[in-house]
């Protein structure tokens, strides 16, 4: 029987369910950020750093790059929340 890591499925694959991992990331982060500010900077700090990860798996991949452009919709979202509020 084959082992299924989900959090490799969630992040890391190329398929469909790879998207829901980034996006997963930016919902989770602007929900932090309308809840508590603070928690907003934690947010962008942790997107900031899977992008810098999806990058370095450009050079592989180039299908990665959706994720890196989810992942930075997602900072400036929550950075124009950060500001608005």
């Amino acid at each position: 029987m084959q082992d299924v890591n989900i959090f490799e499925e969630l992040f890391l694959s190329t398929e469909i369910w790879g998207y829901f991992g980034p996006l997963a990331l930016v919902i989770l982060g602007y929900w932090l950020t309308k809840k508590d500010k603070p928690l907003g900077i934690f947010m962008l700090i942790v997107d900031s750093l899977v992008i810098w990860h999806y990058l370095s798996l450009v050079a592989v991949t180039p299908f990665y790059w959706w994720h890196v452009i989810i992942l930075l919709l997602g900072v400036f979202s929550l950075a124009f929340s950060m500001w608005n509020t």
